[in-house]
């Protein structure tokens, strides 16, 4: 068990789905590495067999992955450089996946793709096991919308003054809230995190109305929100038009009071 930058405590899982396809004889050194991982690090670890899952779990799995993948800027969907865990028929592949979490919560699969780059699992196992602190891994350096929402989450009140966490991950039927907060005049803030806003980041953001009905809560208490690293001036306009509220980092320099 670790603590991440905030000093929260972090209970690391691996999650290593077996195929049963052409790479499940790398599936034994994988567990070997995992096993000695748990030994060093105190981390937990458990096997799958994909062939075991039902066709709603597969279903979930694809689709956890692919959120991850946006979230996170990687690659997991094979184009022709080798096996990744979501075949080209949007199935998923005839390999071993490896999920990490972090306190029940998805942040990384391997194999994938990263500014071109393959980071496979024995690559990210053996690192892990070489580390003397878990803190110490990571496979590439930008900040993810995992980093921002543990930020937010622990410090709501970098949003606004007396803005309390209640949730992140919060499904409707008009799509996933990334993280759910409450003003001190009781209105909920439902935001979406994304390092650079996009084009569909509106319309995306916009979905979230339904959070009303599910939770009975008055539409006049729902606020839309986007936290983000970077946003284009045509894009901010276009939000605030909307009448979505936009939260930008911003590294603000300090110096002692005169």
């Amino acid at each position: 068990m670790d603590t991440d930058l905030t000093g929260a405590l972090r209970m690391i899982t691996y999650r290593l789905y077996i195929s049963a396809g052409e790479q499940e004889k790398n599936a034994g050194s994988y567990q070997l590495l995992l096993e000695a991982i748990k030994d060093k690090h105190g981390i937990r670890y458990e096997c799958v067999y994909i062939d075991t899952l039902n066709d709603a779990e597969k279903e979930q799995l694809i689709e956890d992955l692919r959120i991850l993948s946006r979230k996170n800027g990687i690659g997991v969907v094979s184009k022709g450089s080798g096996m990744l865990p979501i075949s080209r028929k949007k199935n998923l592949g005839k390999i071993c996946i490896l999920l990490k979490l972090e306190n029940g919560l998805i942040t990384n699969v391997y194999p994938h793709e990263k500014n071109k780059k393959r980071i496979d699992i024995a690559s990210h196992l053996n690192k892990a096991l070489k580390a003397s602190s878990m803190n110490e891994i990571t496979d590439h350096v930008p900040i993810s919308e995992q980093d921002i929402a543990r930020m937010i989450s622990t410090f709501p009140e970098l949003i606004e003054e007396g803005m309390e966490f209640i949730d992140t991950e919060v499904e409707t039927e008009g799509g996933r809230i990334d993280a759910v907060f409450k003003s001190r005049n009781k209105e909920h803030l439902l935001i979406e995190i994304e390092i650079e806003v996009k084009d569909n980041a509106i319309g995306q953001v916009q979905r979230f109305v339904t959070y009303s009905e599910k939770y009975n809560i008055p539409r006049e208490k729902i606020r839309l929100g986007l936290v983000c690293a970077r946003i284009a001036d045509s894009r901010l306009k276009a939000c605030i038009g909307a009448g979505i509220e936009v939260y930008v980092l911003n590294l603000e320099k300090k110096t002692p009071d005169a």
